[in-house]
């Protein structure tokens, strides 16, 4: 079984071509089509993971498509690809359930990640209609009590509308205790929008999360909203909040004691009703020592804390996160005993994420279809902590 199954709506056959070839070294199977009726031919014969779909393509309306592909009871995640010139109905494709969108020129990086998102949010999803129809939303993995602990805070604090900062190492799954937070939530069915503030320069994380009016700066030729807006009613998730810069925490703090935005370049504001959840790896104390930080800024982010455990406090978790990732990925492998007592004596640096892709790497890499210590120590060259 590949990595999913991906329908890539496109009109320009030697980009239809390339992608393909593309998605196909990645692992996923790629069926394409160049226009709308060959898309919803090729749709309605299949169950996809993620449709890729240009809106951009002559007598598409991308609202309309949209509408379509959400009938369907197994809908597939949407990715929209567009120009500068569509980003609007880009945006209002993301307000109608898209998982996102990717403006041109393309970066095959980007695309490859987003689609990579888009079948783990799926799957997600999946796991959430099957196994949480008591409403508990989206499952953190674990029977420990450190992981107990962390649900029981999670279902107390989801149904408020206070401020949350969620705590953590890299790759601790600080994304999936929020998206939590929100699934169980009575904003649940609302947007929840996620924004990396270290993965954005300065002026394009405002422009990004406050929008900006048409000619507010050179290449500013449309008015678009930003993610705010796109997030009212529902959930703002605001990653690496320790690296906003300095400038920016003003602005945020005035929307988080409001409720009210103004574009880059507007003169009028604009009031949201959405819930701020914060994450951060840094020290936020420290960094108000320092100026860094505004203090006033932690303080009203700071009102309820979520401290997310780092792998090696709940290390007998691993071997449910192993076979849940695996499941996941959809490949015919299993962890003997020695393969678990290794993973479990790691000092895991990365957390759930470099978990994650140790089992990705051995099953992607691995001829075995039991997969052994000697596997996972060759494959991945990962130590256990030293004892004693």
């Amino acid at each position: 079984m590949g990595k999913g199954e991906v329908l890539l709506v496109n009109d320009d056959a030697t980009f239809r071509s390339f992608l393909n070839s593309v998605l196909s070294i990645e692992g996923y199977t790629v069926t394409d089509a160049s226009d709308r009726e060959s898309a919803f031919e090729k749709f309605n014969k299949n169950n996809y993971d993620v449709v890729l779909l240009d809106i951009s393509i002559p007598k598409m309306n991308a609202i309309d498509t949209l509408d379509l592909i959400r009938q369907k009871q197994t809908m597939p995640e949407v990715i929209v690809l567009t120009d500068n010139i569509m980003i609007n109905n880009a945006l209002e494709c993301m307000r109608l359930g898209a998982f996102g969108y990717i403006r041109r020129p393309y970066s095959m990086r980007e695309l490859l990640i987003y689609t990579k998102r888009a079948i783990e949010h799926r799957r997600q999803k999946t796991l959430k209609n099957n196994l949480n129809k008591n409403g508990t939303g989206i499952t953190l993995i674990g029977k420990s009590k450190t992981m107990s602990d962390l649900r029981n805070t999670l279902a107390k604090i989801a149904p408020t509308n206070s401020n949350i900062l969620i705590l953590g190492g890299s790759g601790s799954g600080k994304e999936v205790v929020a998206r939590s937070i929100h699934s169980q939530s009575p904003r649940a069915e609302k947007p929840f929008v996620p924004v990396n503030c270290a993965s954005l320069s300065e002026a394009l994380l405002e422009s990004e999360l406050f929008g900006y009016e048409k000619g507010a700066f050179t290449d500013a030729k449309i008015q678009k909203p930003g993610l705010a807006e796109i997030a009212d009613g529902g959930t703002l998730f605001l990653d690496e909040i320790g690296e906003i810069p300095f400038h920016l925490q003003a602005k945020l703090l005035r929307f988080l004691e409001s409720g009210d935005i103004r574009r880059v370049g507007a003169t009028k504001d604009i009031h949201l009703n959405v819930r701020i959840i914060c994450a951060t790896n840094q020290p936020l104390e420290k960094l108000v020592m320092e100026k860094k930080f505004r203090e006033d800024l932690f303080y009203r982010l700071n009102v309820l804390p979520v401290p997310v455990p780092p792998l090696t406090k709940h290390a007998d978790d691993i071997p449910l996160l192993v076979n849940h990732f695996v499941e996941r990925l959809g490949y015919q492998k299993q962890f003997d005993e020695s393969a678990m007592d290794m993973l479990k004596a790691y000092t895991w640096p990365g957390n759930v994420r470099e978990l994650k892709n140790v089992v990705e790497r051995t099953c992607i890499l691995s001829h075995e279809k039991i997969v052994c210590s000697k596997d996972i120590l060759f494959l991945c060259s990962i130590k256990p902590r030293a004892t004693g």
